[in-house]
């Protein structure tokens, strides 16, 4: 039996592997679509904790990078045997989250707006200075770890049975005909 895996997004490769074996028996009950219709739920469960423990920790300022913060299942990392789901941020709307989540360099000079906005001017600074991460995405698949367990296992314990009655239904019919 394969683990059920959560990866944060981000160029090194974070990953949280939870355990399912509690579940092997049942889902070698399950057959076809509905073992995977048990991983997804599970996996929803789990990523939405996730999710939610990000956005809680994204730094706030406008808001936007907070919500840009979301939950997709991920079809090319998915088959019969493995489901994936990413959290992540969008990048079109939250454009610099990787600079908060890693940290980067900063080559030019900056300068603040009466808004509150800031914008990068042409002028290099003399040496480029190191602004620190701060990080959302990664310490959140750690500091949540537990509680997306716990999401995972709860949903899967309430989702088996209705899987199993549905395919005992399915057999039945199957057996009518």
């Amino acid at each position: 039996m394969e683990r059920t895996v959560a990866r944060a997004a981000g160029p090194g490769v974070n990953r949280a592997e939870f355990d399912v074996t509690e579940f092997e028996d049942a889902l070698e009950l399950l057959r076809g679509d509905l073992r995977t219709h048990l991983a997804r739920s599970m996996g929803v469960a789990g990523g939405q904790v996730l999710r939610d423990e990000a956005k809680a920790r994204a730094p706030v300022k406008d808001g936007v990078l907070r919500a840009s913060i979301y939950l997709a299942y991920r079809e090319s990392g998915s088959n019969d045997k493995r489901v994936q789901y990413v959290i992540a941020w969008n990048g079109r709307k939250a454009p610099h989250g990787h600079l908060l989540e890693f940290g980067h360099w900063q080559p030019f000079r900056v300068a603040a707006l009466p808004d509150g906005r800031f914008y990068t001017m042409k002028t290099r600074l003399p040496s480029p200075k190191w602004i620190p991460a701060r990080p959302f995405l990664r310490p959140a698949l750690t500091g949540a770890a537990d509680r997306v367990r716990a999401a995972m296992i709860a949903r899967g314990r309430e989702r088996l049975p209705q899987l199993l009655r549905q395919q005992w239904e399915r057999d039945a019919e199957g057996s009518d005909a």
